[in-house]
């Protein structure tokens, strides 16, 4: 009585109620899937069963048929009166050519007169096939349907199991008996491709005659039981046989049980959270009840520390304004007044102290220049014009009219061909394509001429392709993914200025314009920067 009176109270308890009845709700809904699946994965498993029982029949029936005009020729001897002289060699020459049949013979009445090849079949001879009633019901089948009639599987008079097949012969009328073919069980399974086991992959098959489902004339030496499982059972009319199949391992109750059992966890595991999600309402409003000043004074710290967060925020932004116009003011004076210490008090100052004012201002020009990168790299990729259809060959042109100077005094040569014409934001294609040229002069060798070429490439249907190669000094393997992070600059010559921003920024450009860039390189040999853009701006 008590555990019932706990129970009724348990389930009073209205989140015991909601929980249970969603686990209800999902267990039907998941247990309802996994019937679903049982019944197809049982359908598709019995859909291969009957494709491979219809393969194997048709194999079957596809050899059974070449002994078809053997029997015919034979008959055609017998019914002409040749079969004396030309049995043998008829009967040799049928089976070189044929070889899914072992033996022929001719039955004159019910006795076996002649067995080709002898060698073997000795005992066949003079053999009166009515003497074993299963052998005469199957002969007079043939007489009945009047066409090749196939009896098996069966212990052959001579030594081992096979399967014969007799086609009725008349003259003048009358039956005069009968031509037939025998094919031994070993070439009856290479046939159809199984072994004396029937078993193939995935499948198990049995024959047996229509009317005799005793073990011993079963073909196969199995005991799988095929009255149980995913069968197929077919009908192959020409020995009256029945095939069946049967598949080996079935799946379909796992993978259903599989996703039951994952189902019911599902619908417990779900029904629990439902539960506490329905008691939290309880809790808080217990909590509410007990510990009224806690949330009073709770609440407060909440509001205070919104403040806070408002006033951090207000902060970052007053912050992000400095970086933006302040920051740079006091780095010009810092340098203008540098600059001035140094003209008026130039006589006084020793070398070291000229190099100190010099570091000074040299750093600062840094700073300014590194606040710019970071304020060009926030802004890259917001653009506030419209995409327009660019000649790339001109916008080449015109950025190494932009190195004219540098151009002529290092010997730089510009090489490009056959640039296609693509819509797109002018100004960051024309920021891809100018830090792209100044990077391959800038990191050039210090002798020999400068070599710039500029290709476009086929990348895929939706992106343009564009490789930027020079003869430069290279990079190493290592750094291929480096050099495209911020303030990453590999060498440290004083001619190479830079803060390391530019491809960070090419970079960044190039992603928001849907595409993507890497390099290839030989130290010493030069680079190649492959990057490509999306043909639709979106």
């Amino acid at each position: 009585m008590k555990i019932i009176k706990k129970i009724n109270k348990s389930l009073d308890y209205w989140p015991n109620q909601l929980a249970l009845m969603a686990f209800f709700v999902l267990f039907i809904i998941t247990q309802t899937i996994a019937f679903r699946i049982f019944s197809v994965e049982k359908e598709n498993e019995f859909l291969q069963v009957k494709e491979e029982a219809i393969n194997t029949k048709n194999q079957l029936e596809s050899a059974i048929n070449f002994s078809h005009n053997a029997v015919k020729i034979i008959s055609f001897l017998v019914e002409n009166d040749l079969e004396e002289k030309n049995f043998e060699s008829v009967s040799k020459d049928l089976l070189e050519k044929n070889k899914f049949i072992d033996a022929l013979q001719l039955v004159k009445g019910s006795t076996i007169t002649k067995t080709y090849p002898l060698l073997g079949n000795e005992a066949t001879i003079g053999y009166n096939i009515f003497s074993d009633k299963q052998h005469e019901k199957a002969a007079l089948e043939a007489v009945k349907k009047d066409k090749l009639f196939f009896e098996g599987p069966l212990n052959l008079v001579q030594g081992g199991i096979g399967i014969i097949g007799r086609q009725p012969i008349y003259k003048k009328n009358k039956l005069w008996g009968f031509s037939a073919i025998i094919i031994k069980q070993k070439t009856f399974l290479n046939a159809i491709g199984l072994n004396d086991t029937g078993s193939k992959n995935r499948f198990d098959f049995q024959l047996v005659e229509k009317n005799d489902t005793t073990k011993d004339k079963f073909l196969f030496k199995n005991k799988t039981n095929f009255n149980k499982g995913i069968i197929y059972k077919t009908f192959i009319s020409s020995g009256e046989w029945y095939l069946y199949v049967k598949l080996k391992d079935p799946q379909h109750l796992n993978r259903a049980s599989i996703f039951g059992f994952f189902g019911l966890a599902l619908s417990i595991i779900i029904a629990f959270f439902i539960r506490q999600l329905a008691e939290q309402p309880i809790k808080l409003k217990r909590l509410v009840a007990e510990k009224t000043k806690d949330l009073e004074k709770l609440n407060r710290i909440l509001d205070n520390r919104a403040k806070e967060l408002s006033s951090t925020n207000k902060e970052l932004e007053y912050f992000a304004y400095i970086i933006s116009h302040d920051l740079q003011e006091p780095l010009r004076m810092i340098s203008s007044f540098l600059s001035l210490l140094e003209k008026k008090y130039n006589d006084l100052l020793d070398e070291k102290g000229k190099k100190y004012i010099f570091f000074a201002v040299d750093g600062a020009k840094r700073m300014k220049t590194i606040i710019l990168d970071i304020l060009e790299f926030s802004r890259a990729g917001k653009y506030n014009e419209e995409p327009v259809e660019i000649n790339v060959n001109d916008l080449v042109e015109e950025i190494i009219g932009y190195h004219k100077n540098a151009i002529k005094n290092r010997n730089v040569i510009i090489q490009y061909n056959n640039l296609p014409t693509i819509f797109c934001y002018k100004s960051p294609i024309i920021q891809i394509f100018q830090n792209l040229i100044s990077n391959a002069i800038k990191y050039s060798k210090e002798d020999g001429d400068i070599i710039i070429q500029i290709d476009p490439f086929k990348a895929d249907k939706n992106t343009w392709g564009f490789a930027v190669k020079d003869n430069g000094i290279g990079i190493e393997e290592k750094y291929f993914e480096k050099i495209f992070i911020l303030f990453q600059r590999l060498l440290t010559r004083e001619q190479d200025s830079g803060n390391g921003m530019g491809l960070a920024i090419v970079k960044k450009i190039i992603e928001n314009l849907g595409g993507k860039i890497w390099v290839e390189s030989t130290v010493n040999q030069g680079s190649t920067f492959y990057f490509t853009i999306a043909k639709k701006i979106v």
